[in-house]
């Protein structure tokens, strides 16, 4: 009977407890509710009309051409560096040629035997005095030597690699001393008085470029300002970006503008647009991708959803359920949640 009593009073206790506690976290929670958070805001501005549509893009070379020995060797000689100018015919590297060289001199002799041959033989063949199997096996010899000449000619010339063309280094893959092999990239020659800039651009973009199109293009490097016309337009699209590339050329002449600088892409746009500019301070995004601001009504904060028009001065040309007047908060917005009661502080 005893141990009845007290399983019972142990029970009632507990509920006391749970009881109790949930009464201090239910009086917590409503505490927080009523707590005010300290937030800036700004007033909300309508705008209509025309606006320029900005994108970050790199300077890229025309033409990127890579260059490299078409045969065996060791790289005795480096003629130029990264970044260097050079002229159609210039020397870039050299290989020692001494292989080769042997080579070259072993089939020049076997040519001058096969010649001395031909030429002692020709007047027994003119004669009749000579069979014409022996004078076929003649001929072929010294053609043989020729080619096999010109071969080893060709491999003594080609251990010395020449600009195909006028350019700049652009990347040298090369050092002396180091074993090079046929067909492996140890140049790449760049073609920069014009370049091209390349900028991504959003798949829901894409439709309003055309070729031919022109935009201004600051490059902040050297604080030059340029018109770029639209050249290339990409098909597909990046799978993780989702956005296309964009090519635009633009004039280069005098190599100022190097391959890899940052710059800014500003097109003007046809269409009049029609919204409200916000801080930029005061776009959120949620887990979803989803972009809101929170405005403020009756001292509390509540998301409104917008979705981003374009940049204008430093603002943000959104549309969504905003108006003009609205306060939205550009600062404090860490620890706000729907509903939540602020203060607006200066």
């Amino acid at each position: 009977m005893n141990m009845k009593v007290n399983k019972l009073h142990i029970a009632l206790w507990f509920s006391v407890i749970l009881a109790g506690c949930s009464s201090g976290e239910n009086t917590s929670s409503e505490s927080a509710k009523h707590i005010s958070l300290n937030v800036k805001t700004e007033e909300v501005i309508q705008f209509k009309g025309s606006h320029t549509v900005g994108y970050s893009g790199v300077v890229v070379p025309k033409k990127n051409t890579p260059l490299s020995f078409s045969v065996p060797g060791t790289v005795s000689k480096i003629a130029v560096e990264e970044g260097q100018q050079v002229n159609k015919g210039q020397l870039l590297a050299q290989l020692n040629p001494s292989t080769m060289e042997n080579t070259y001199q072993m089939a020049f002799q076997k040519l001058q035997q096969a010649q001395d041959a031909y030429n002692r033989l020709m007047p027994m063949h003119e004669n009749g005095t000579l069979s014409e199997i022996k004078w076929v096996e003649v001929e072929t010899g010294l053609s043989q030597a020729k080619s096999a000449t010109a071969i080893a000619k060709k491999g003594l010339d080609d251990t010395k690699l020449y600009a195909f063309t006028a350019g700049v280094i652009g990347k040298k893959s090369i050092q002396e001393g180091e074993n090079v092999f046929p067909n492996i990239t140890v140049f790449e020659l760049f073609d920069i008085s014009k370049v091209y800039v390349k900028i991504p651009v959003p798949e829901d973009e894409i439709s309003s470029f055309k070729k031919g199109d022109q935009a201004i293009i600051t490059v902040g490097a050297i604080s030059k300002t340029i018109t770029g016309i639209v050249r290339e337009i990409g098909v597909s699209a990046d799978i993780f970006s989702h956005s296309y590339p964009v090519r635009l050329e633009v004039d280069n002449s005098d190599l100022a503008i190097k391959p890899g600088m940052v710059c800014t892409v500003n097109f003007a746009t046809q269409n009049k647009a029609t919204g409200v500019l916000i801080s930029n301070k005061a776009m959120q995004q949620d887990l979803q991708g989803t972009q809101f601001v929170y405005v403020i009504e009756n001292n509390t904060a509540q998301k409104r959803a917008v979705k981003t028009i374009a940049l204008i001065d430093q603002k943000i040309l959104v549309s969504g359920n905003l108006k003009e007047g609205d306060k939205i908060i550009v600062a404090g917005q860490d620890k706000l949640r729907q509903g939540s009661q602020v203060n607006i502080i200066k």
